[in-house]
């Protein structure tokens, strides 16, 4: 059994604007693959919000049909959720909603993407304690990053095909609200702290949401996202 604990806060800048959150995120830990997604629209868009949301949305749609055969590359996921944003946002220009996408997607024969365009972060925590980082991919000048809605190309993706996680294995996922501001050698300890504190709760995102409103960093103005998938070592069984 996975389990997931994830919310999305909005940021002070937000806030005192007056603006919704642009973060969004989705979660599914089926009983034969699990899915995770973490979207950061990006602000300078009118309709940022609504790129988000349907980017998470497309990123499932994309998952569920990509996840059912072994026949699928990595590069086939990616070009199902580009086209299913689309679709997603229906009469909304894809311009005006532009969104950073970050996805782990487990299929049913043994293997799990990871998929990023644009800023934010993505790694794995070990059973042993190690921590991997998925690269973030190609550097823009500062100020950009690449985002769907943006002009790109497939190459312009990181992307990975590992395995899925493994019992006592923990995946971290968060916007730059989050990881702009993170020490990422303590990437390791944030997963376990999440795991230990908030795992048994009744309601972990509520408890989360609130460690994210009350963000240590002095003059923090981001929304933020932080998202923690993990298969305990008492699982019953692996996928």
């Amino acid at each position: 059994m996975v389990r997931v604990v994830a919310s999305s806060v909005r940021g002070p800048a937000h806030a005192q604007d007056g603006l919704p959150c642009q973060d969004a995120w989705k979660a599914d830990t089926g009983s034969r693959a699990s899915f995770a997604v973490v979207c950061d629209g990006m602000g300078s868009r009118p309709r940022a919000q609504a790129g988000a949301r349907a980017a998470t949305l497309a990123a499932r749609d994309a998952w569920r049909l990509w996840r059912r055969s072994t026949a699928g590359a990595v590069e086939d996921l990616i070009r199902l959720l580009e086209a299913a944003w689309r679709i997603r946002l229906d009469e909304i220009p894809p311009d005006s909603a532009a969104t950073t996408c970050l996805v782990y997607a487990e299929d049913e024969h043994g293997r799990a993407a990871l998929l990023q365009l644009g800023d934010g972060l993505m790694a794995r925590r070990t059973r042993d304690g190690a921590v991997i980082v998925h690269p973030a991919g190609r550097a823009l000048d500062f100020g950009a990053t690449l985002a769907l809605g943006t002009p790109h190309a497939l190459a312009d993706w990181s992307w990975s095909l590992t395995t899925p996680l493994a019992r006592g294995e923990a995946l971290v996922m968060a916007t730059d609200g989050v990881a702009d501001d993170f020490d990422h050698r303590r990437l390791g300890e944030l997963a376990a702290w999440i795991m230990d504190e908030f795992g048994a709760l009744a309601h972990p995102g509520r408890a989360l949401a609130r460690e994210l409103r009350a963000w240590p960093v002095p003059h923090h103005l981001d929304d933020k996202t932080l998202l923690v998938m993990w298969k305990p070592c008492n699982s019953p069984s692996d996928k």
